[in-house]
């Protein structure tokens, strides 16, 4: 990779008239990172979603309130990052993976975020057989202190000082099966992992991790949903969820929940145990052209999904219902009229302001949905925003703002929105001429923004 960059950017399109006031900046420096009773971590960002419920709201942020953005390049080759995570003030932690299985695998690096220099590396797949899935899971900070991740049906528990891989399980998988993919992992109020399994399958298209999702879904094989303890790995329970589920699980109020092929189902959760609720749907959520639906969140008391996690001819609807009367459905296409739908990633959901951020790849549009819970949906606005990534939402309620890659044609780059009017606050310069694979933009302590770009770059993000 090339050596380390650093560039001082002046973005053209300066703070919307009439902003108000920025957010007090304790938030930010406040918070003592360290161990934590509850799931995760007590960090900035210890989850790709920062919490089970998958909201994308990181609160433990400051908006930005400068359109003046740095951006400085690591010197490491992070082939294929996918994601990374916060933990002390001076560790952060990249989560990637190979193009191929078979002589890869995936890894997770230590990084000193004031350096940018990668401290150790550890593998966490075993070379597979040659035309194995290589597809990737996702990594967290874990409230106990430890890193867990997951890549292929391999999950490791790391010593987050030195790498060193502390437990080793290997997960259930189909056997002479062409692979599997543990591609969602969240942490239960007891500390218990859930993980989730999509099974691919024969498949004679092996491109992109893209064409192994079609192929799971033609085949038909039934995910598998297991719980894990967090000391030595082991697997306390395992509930075949009866049809292959593409997007990730969510939990809140003793439930998980799963986007099925075109129904929403949730699983009661106790005692390290799981079972389907019988009283709760299933709900459809999908219909004729539209593909099955991204993982599932929670805003407040209403999950919340979203279509067309592969490529469809019909526009993408969002979905709500009620966590306590699955008959309360509210459904809208906020971008209605589209020959072509197409987004991997799942919306973020803004619990303090009722406020849906969603976007379409293929439509190249983002907008912001309102949900009354006696009304259903009204949009807010719609800008346009091309991107395969999630939203990440920092600040405050009051000065809440949408973080995300946005590519143009001169590349991509990373943009800061308001969340209240969809104008933009800041933009980095270019950071990649491809799009970032399906991620996030990782917020750090101190106003700091980790990008992960396709190229395998790591980048820092700081506007001042």
């Amino acid at each position: 990779m090339r050596a380390a960059v650093c560039l001082a950017l002046l973005v053209a399109t300066a703070l919307a008239a009439g902003a108000a006031a920025p957010a007090a900046a304790a938030p930010c420096g406040a918070l003592r990172p360290g161990p934590s009773n509850g799931p995760y971590y007590r960090t900035v960002a210890p989850f790709e979603h920062d919490n089970s419920a998958r909201t994308q709201v990181f609160p433990a942020t400051c908006p930005v309130t400068s359109a003046h953005v740095s951006a400085r390049q690591a010197q490491t080759d992070f082939t294929t990052p996918y994601i990374a995570v916060t933990r002390n003030r001076d560790q952060l932690y990249v989560y990637g993976y190979g193009a191929d299985a078979a002589t890869q695998g995936g890894y997770v690096a230590g990084v000193d975020p004031r350096t940018l220099r990668q401290r150790w590396r550890t593998l966490i797949h075993d070379p597979s057989p040659p035309g194995q899935w290589s597809y990737p899971g996702v990594m967290l900070a874990h409230g106990n202190g430890f890193l867990y991740a997951v890549y292929g049906n391999i999950l490791v528990k790391l010593d987050p000082d030195t790498g060193a891989v502390v437990h080793r399980r290997v997960l259930p998988e189909d056997p002479g099966g062409t692979g599997a993919a543990y591609n969602g992992m969240i942490v239960l109020p007891d500390g218990n992992l859930a993980l989730k399994k999509i099974e691919r399958g024969p498949c004679t298209s092996t491109a992109s991790p893209l064409s192994g999702l079609q192929c799971a879904l033609a085949n038909q094989l039934p995910s598998l949903l297991v719980i894990v303890e967090p000391d030595r790995l082991h697997v306390t329970a395992e509930q075949d969820l009866g049809q292959t589920v593409l997007g990730r699980i969510t939990y809140g109020g003793g439930d998980i929940y799963i986007a099925g092929q075109s129904t929403l189902s949730r699983y009661r959760y106790a005692r390290g145990r799981v079972r389907l609720d019988r009283s709760w749907g299933p709900v459809t959520y999908r219909t004729g052209a539209q593909t099955p639906g991204t993982g599932t969140g929670l805003l407040g008391d209403w999950v919340v999904v979203q279509t067309n996690f592969l490529p469809s001819g019909a526009p993408l609807t969002v979905t709500a219902v009620s966590t306590n009367d699955d008959h309360r459905v509210f459904r809208t296409e906020p971008f209605p009229g589209q020959s072509m739908s197409w987004i991997v990633s799942k919306a973020a959901l803004d619990v303090a302001n009722r406020t849906v951020v969603t976007h379409d790849t293929d439509a190249g549009q983002m907008a912001a949905l309102r949900l009354d819970p006696r009304r259903g949906f009204r949009t807010r606005w719609r800008r346009p925003l091309s991107s395969l990534d999630f939203s990440a939402l920092i600040g405050d309620p009051a000065h809440r703002q949408i973080v995300i890659a946005d590519r143009r044609d001169t590349g991509e780059s990373v943009v800061w929105l308001d969340e209240r009017n969809g104008r933009e606050v800041a933009r980095s310069a270019t950071l990649s001429d491809v799009p970032a694979p399906g991620n996030i933009v990782t917020p750090g302590f101190d106003r700091r923004f980790f990008y992960v770009s396709a190229r395998g770059a790591l980048w820092e993000l700081r506007a001042r």
